[in-house]
C-alpha cells in the first residue's frame, strides 16, 4: 500500500486523483445510495463530458507552456454551426456536424499559426481568437433555438455495454491522446514546455510541435462542442462561455503546471470530474439539509454558487500546494519514481 501511495504521489496527476476521490466520498455522504445508480452515472458523465474533453484539449496546449482562452468560444462555434447548417441550411446532420468539427480544428490551426510562427504570446493570441470566434458564432446563430434529432440526444444519454455513451467518448479521446503521447511528437510536447531553448538546441522543431498542439486541441474541442450540442439539443451563441476558464481550472486541479512540461491528461480528466461533482454535492447538500433551515430558502441559489466557488478555490489551493511540494531547489521538478505519465 505504501509503495502504491509513493507511486501515486510521484505522478503529476496525484492532485486530481485525490480531489476526485474526496469528491466521490463527500458525494456519497450527501447523496446517499442514489449515487451508485446507473441513471446517476449516465447523467454525471453526459453532463460533464464536454468539460472533460475541453480539459483534455487544454492540457495538450498547457504541456507546451501555452494556454488556450478560445476553447469556450470554439465550442460555441461548433454548437451554432451544427445547429444552423442542419436547421436553416437543411444540410444532413452528419455533414453539418462534420463541418462544425472541421471548423473547430481550423480555429486550432489558426491559434497554432499565431503562437508558433507569428510568435504572438499565447494569452494574447487566444484572447483575440476568443473574441473573433465568439463574434462569428453570434453571427451564425444570433439567439437560442433550433433542435437536434431526438435519436442523437437520446443516444448520447444512453448506455452501450453497460457504459454511458458519454463515457465511451471520453475513453476514445483519452486513448487517442495515449497514442499521440507515445509518439515522438507527444514526447516533444513536454520537452518544448519544459525548456524550449534546450529542445530547440537538440534539433526539435519547436514551432511545428506548438502548431500541432493547438491543432490537436482544436479537434478535441470540436468533439467537446458536439457533445455539448447533443446534451442541450439546441443552439445558443453563449453556450460555451464558461468552458474556457473552467477547462483551465480543471487542468490546474489535475496537477498540470501552467509553465509547461509537467502534467497529465488523466489528472485533468479527474479535475474536470471533480468540478462536476462539486455542483452535485452542493445541490444535494442544500436539498437535504440547508433548505430545511428557515430564512435561507430565498437565498439558496446564491449560497449554492458561493459554496461551489469556495470549494473550487480550496481545490485549486490544494493543487498548487501539492505542486510546490513536488518542486525542488531553483524551481526544478524533483524526479521521483521515473518519468511523467500520460
Amino acid at each position: 500500500m505504501m509503495h502504491l501511495w509513493r507511486r501515486l504521489r510521484a505522478t503529476p496527476a496525484a492532485p486530481g486523483y485525490l480531489l476526485l476521490l474526496l469528491g466521490i466520498i463527500i458525494n456519497i455522504l450527501v447523496q446517499g445510495p442514489g449515487f451508485f445508480s446507473s441513471s446517476n452515472f449516465n447523467s454525471l458523465l453526459a453532463v460533464n463530458a464536454p468539460l472533460v474533453l475541453a480539459a483534455i484539449a487544454q492540457t495538450v496546449v498547457v504541456l507546451t507552456g501555452g494556454i488556450d482562452l478560445s476553447i469556450g468560444s470554439n465550442m460555441t462555434l461548433v454548437n451554432t454551426l451544427a445547429i444552423a447548417l442542419a436547421n436553416q441550411g437543411h444540410w444532413p446532420v452528419g455533414v453539418s456536424w462534420t463541418v462544425a468539427l472541421v471548423a473547430a480544428t481550423l480555429v486550432g490551426m489558426g491559434n497554432g499559426l499565431m503562437v508558433a510562427y507569428l510568435r504572438i504570446p499565447p494569452l494574447l493570441a487566444t484572447f483575440a481568437s476568443m473574441s473573433v470566434v465568439g463574434g462569428v458564432a453570434l453571427w451564425v446563430w444570433p439567439k437560442p433555438g433550433g433542435m437536434v434529432p431526438s435519436a442523437l440526444y437520446t443516444a448520447y444519454g444512453s448506455s452501450f455495454l453497460g457504459i454511458p455513451v458519454a463515457g465511451w467518448i471520453i475513453v476514445a479521446m483519452g486513448l487517442l491522446w495515449l497514442v499521440v503521447s507515445r509518439q515522438r511528437v507527444g514526447i516533444y510536447l513536454r520537452a518544448v514546455g519544459g525548456r524550449e531553448r534546450s529542445a530547440y538546441a537538440s534539433g526539435i522543431n519547436t514551432a511545428g510541435v506548438k502548431f500541432f498542439a493547438y491543432t490537436f486541441s482544436g479537434c478535441i474541442t470540436g468533439v467537446a462542442g458536439l457533445c455539448l450540442t447533443a446534451l442541450t439539443a439546441s443552439g445558443d451563441p453563449k453556450i460555451g462561455l464558461l468552458f474556457g476558464l473552467n477547462s483551465i481550472a480543471a487542468v490546474i486541479l489535475g496537477g498540470c503546471s501552467l509553465s509547461g512540461g509537467w502534467g497529465s491528461v488523466g489528472g485533468s480528466i479527474a479535475g474536470a470530474l471533480f468540478l462536476g461533482l462539486i455542483n452535485n454535492i452542493v445541490f444535494f447538500l442544500f436539498r437535504n439539509f440547508v433548505n430545511n433551515i428557515p430564512g435561507l430558502t430565498s437565498l439558496a441559489s446564491f449560497y449554492q454558487q458561493l459554496l461551489a466557488n469556495l470549494i473550487v478555490i480550496l481545490g485549486l489551493a490544494s493543487a498548487a500546494l501539492t505542486q510546490r511540494s513536488e518542486t525542488g531547489v531553483g524551481g526544478r521538478r524533483r524526479r521521483r519514481g521515473g518519468t511523467q505519465h500520460a
